[in-house]
């Protein structure tokens, strides 16, 4: 079962280059958890299980990117990973929660994307097994999925 988790929220660290991504700081129930994560505003937070997904956005206007991070109860980080890329612009919005471990939200495109959260992480080939448009740090495994098919944006 998910359900949204108001319990959640972020504080934006500011940094003196603005050509940095931004990041922010993970509170629970209002206390720091010493978690940094990329992002500057929180879209949505959903609890699943013992975890905590987190929806941020950079605010950046002309090249918006979406922070998918999953989170587990003591905030710490267990994956994450981006949707975006160089002068694509999104808008998240239509979040809609699933019944068991799925959920959907469109961005980028008005693409809209499905969520797949994992009962235990999976193995995935770096660089091959992603959707266009999604980035992920270098590694082996992964504790969601995502699927969507973007379309290409007009100029």
């Amino acid at each position: 079962m998910m359900r949204l988790a108001s319990e959640v929220s972020i504080r934006h660290q500011p940094d003196a280059d603005e050509n940095v991504i931004p990041t922010s700081e993970v509170l629970l129930q209002g206390i720091a958890s010493g978690t940094l994560v990329s992002g500057a505003v929180l879209e949505a937070a959903v609890q699943w299980r013992s975890f905590y997904l987190l929806f941020l956005t950079d605010d950046v206007p002309f090249e918006e990117g979406l922070n998918i991070h999953l989170l587990d109860k003591r905030g710490a980080l267990q994956d994450s990973a981006t949707l975006g890329g160089a002068y694509s612009s999104g808008h998240f919005h239509d979040l809609l929660l699933g019944d068991g471990d799925t959920l959907s939200f469109r961005f980028i495109g008005d693409t809209i994307w499905h969520l797949e959260l994992l009962q235990h992480p999976q193995f995935r080939l770096p660089l091959v097994s992603e959707p266009a448009g999604v980035s992920r740090r270098l590694g082996f495994s992964r504790h969601f999925i995502l699927r969507g098919n973007p379309k290409p944006q007009a100029s």
